[in-house]
């Protein structure tokens, strides 16, 4: 379990951007969120949900709740992404990386609400996530997607993964990303920076 103090070492980050004239906002997840949370998993398409756990999930348990809102930073994070409705914030997607124990590795995931994909968001949520674990001193991204989840292998080869091998048996490819640190970044050009 994190310790309560982890809260105050969670960097200040927010973004946002515009789809079809509503304001997304990304920020860091909260331990309030356990509720929203649960709420968007159950939301998710049985095809999303699958997509995202490698199995078929009708919703989170209490366990992964936990580990899922009260995140343990700079060992794992996540970013949700939320638009305002009338009783409060509506989380439409959320992206996480959980670092590979004694490595400067991380594993990501993402999901999109199903009414929201093909937006943007992704793509926001994946490059701000970047960003964040650059900020933790992680080096190297890997996502393990299922074969059959064309737009995720989309995206994140466009965003510069390249396929290392295999995970989940075949079932899914395994892809990967060099993330250079940020104290090297200042000194890199922007034409040789890859990222």
């Amino acid at each position: 379990m994190p310790d309560p103090d982890d809260a105050a070492r969670i960097p200040a980050f927010a973004d946002e951007l515009r789809v079809d004239g509503t304001l997304v906002r990304i920020r860091p997840i909260r331990p309030g969120d356990r509720e929203r949370e649960a709420a968007f998993v159950r939301e998710l398409s049985a095809a999303s949900r699958y997509f995202r756990f490698h199995a078929a999930l009708r919703e989170l348990t209490p366990a992964m709740l936990e580990r899922f809102t009260q995140v343990n930073y700079p060992h794992d994070m996540a970013l949700v992404a939320v638009v305002d409705e009338a009783g409060g914030e509506r989380q439409v997607g959320v992206a996480r990386y959980v670092r590979e124990p004694g490595t400067d590795t991380a594993e990501i995931a993402i999901v999109v609400a199903d009414a929201w994909q093909g937006k943007g968001i992704a793509t926001r949520l994946l490059t701000d996530l970047r960003e964040v674990a650059r900020g933790a001193g992680i080096t190297h991204l890997v996502a393990s997607v299922l074969r059959e989840n064309g737009r995720m292998l989309e995206l994140v080869r466009r965003l510069g993964f390249l396929h290392e091998g295999s995970s989940d048996g075949a079932r899914a490819a395994r892809l990967g990303k060099h993330v250079v640190p940020s104290d090297q970044r200042a000194d890199r050009t922007q034409q040789d920076d890859p990222d």
